[in-house]
């Protein structure tokens, strides 16, 4: 085992059990998020177990879906497509707020739409790493 070790310390030059450089690093936190949100918005859209809206609405959930799960490989990517959520539904949740539902409560759209926007503040916010 402890020659395994050094062997491998040897050809790729570093020392066993360090940490991997900046450029190795594995999913960021921004990342990980867009990637399960990007699923999570797919499976909503996938699932309808709450009422909402029209196909057009689905539509909608499957393609911010679809491209948090292909922009959550790049770190930048991530917090661009928070930033695209932030946006977009945010400007949806303040449309829908405005036309409440009976007795002034929110509809089951408003308060997804809610969701995916402090969703994405949450992605586009959240620090990379933890500090040491």
């Amino acid at each position: 085992m402890r020659n395994e070790a050094a062997v491998r310390e040897r050809r790729t030059g570093k020392k066993a059990g360090q940490r991997p450089e900046a450029g190795e690093r594995g999913f960021s936190r921004a990342q990980l998020l867009a990637l399960v949100v990007g699923l999570l918005q797919v499976v909503t859209a996938s699932m309808p177990f709450l009422p909402m809206g029209d196909g057009a609405i689905h539509t909608l959930y499957v393609c911010t879906g679809l491209a948090g799960v292909a922009l959550a490989w790049h770190h930048l990517h991530a917090r661009c497509y928070g930033v695209l959520l932030l946006l977009l539904y945010g400007q949806l949740f303040i449309t829908d707020a405005e036309d409440t539902g009976a007795m002034g409560l929110p509809t089951w759209e408003t308060l997804a739409y809610g969701r995916a926007a402090l969703a994405g503040v949450v992605i586009a916010l959240i620090p990379a790493f933890k500090r040491r």
